[in-house]
């Protein structure tokens, strides 16, 4: 694609300016950025309105990695704890109604009652076959197992796995399905998001 996913340009900004803005915008509290490769850059692109950011030294060892080190960001001495926690990868955007939904989801299940450790937002492919998709959304106590995601424990994927989510259908918001891994997916991810 050029240039690192954060700073591909999306619309009159780069991509991590167009999801940092999105989480202001959502009822996040607190957004925890954490920055692998090009940590500067992304550092000067966000200048103030970077909000808390967290360099990974072990970004080459993958993804989860970075996961473990926003976790363990968030569980600092002197920080609160959060009840609920959205994981928003820089490759996979999703707009501030999305992120909304997701975490009302989760707070109105919880407070019926229901027994709920995460919502995931599910997408149909072009076959009908449903697939999980992002953002995800955490219980807060899952923090400590989230800083120490590895890649050979399969990282986010493996604690979804011990803690089933609850799986809600977008069918209606494209963004979920989203991997901006090519040109291509890149360019589709514009035309869903405007960017």
């Amino acid at each position: 694609m050029g240039e690192p996913k954060p700073l591909v340009r999306w619309g009159d900004r780069t991509l991590i300016e167009w999801e940092r803005d999105q989480l202001l915008a959502s009822c996040v509290e607190e957004i925890v950025i954490v920055t692998g490769s090009r940590a500067e850059a992304v550092r000067r692109t966000l200048g103030e309105g970077g909000r808390y950011l967290v360099f990974n030294q072990r970004w080459p060892q993958g993804r989860a990695t970075s996961l473990a080190k926003g976790a363990a960001a968030l569980l600092a001495p002197g920080r609160p704890r959060p009840s609920v926690v959205v994981v928003q990868n820089v490759d996979q955007p999703a707009p501030a109604r999305v992120i909304d939904r997701l975490v009302e989801v989760f707070r109105t299940r919880v407070a019926e009652g229901a027994r709920i450790e995460a919502v995931q937002p599910t997408y149909l492919d072009a076959a009908g076959r449903e697939h999980g998709g992002h953002p995800v959304v955490l219980d807060g106590d899952l923090l400590e197992e989230l800083a120490h995601a590895d890649e050979e424990g399969e990282g986010l994927r493996a604690i979804l796995q011990r803690h089933p989510p609850l799986r809600l259908p977008m069918p209606d918001e494209p963004s979920v399905a989203l991997d901006l891994d090519t040109p291509q997916a890149l360019a589709k991810g514009r035309r869903v998001l405007g960017g």
